[in-house]
């Protein structure tokens, strides 16, 4: 069963391990450095301006974090990692359905959860689709990661569908 913690500023040498020892693929730094994790961390990334941090527990194990950010705005973003070893085995489905609750259920002015992957994170699309997201862009060429450019994918949850547990697909049948 997940659980999940909120990180607080005496975890930041877990941080810095969890995000320099697995490969993060499917983000613009798939191997963050400890000096780049600990400088973002000394920027408010994690913990201020806007921003939560969590950590997703499995029998108290640390198997994965979602960060969340622009929470002072009507539409927050996010993102979520799970390690390796606990890709692909159920758990995202799950995270993001809490992390939608825990935002409507603690901040009242966000009026929409937004989230955005590579074109081939099929995994993470499905996840989105399977928690009550609607695709809502295709953005092409616009994910730099190392060296090259990718397309990617545009996601979000609105505040009445959660409440409602509808969802309000896209009303545009032009191609312009």
């Amino acid at each position: 069963m997940l659980s999940f913690i909120e990180f607080q500023k005496h975890m930041i040498d877990d941080l810095v391990s969890f995000l320099t020892k697995d490969t993060w693929p499917f983000h613009g730094q798939p191997n963050p450095t400890e000096e780049s994790v600990r400088a973002s961390y000394q920027k408010g990334f994690y913990t201020e301006n806007g921003n939560q941090t969590f950590w997703i527990t499995n029998n108290n194990v640390k198997i994965g974090m979602i960060r969340l950010f622009d929470l002072e705005d009507p539409t927050c973003l996010f993102d979520i990692r799970l390690k390796h070893d606990y890709r692909g085995k159920g758990k995202g489905v799950p995270a993001l359905k809490w992390l939608t609750n825990h935002v409507f259920s603690n901040f009242d002015d966000i009026i929409r959860i937004e989230g955005h992957t590579r074109w081939d994170n099929y995994a993470m699309r499905k996840t989105f689709y399977n928690s009550g997201f609607v695709k809502e862009a295709y953005h092409r060429k616009a994910w730099p990661q190392e060296g090259q450019l990718y397309d990617s994918v545009g996601y979000a949850i609105l505040r009445n569908d959660w409440k409602n547990k509808t969802v309000t697909e896209i009303n545009d049948k032009f191609a312009y």
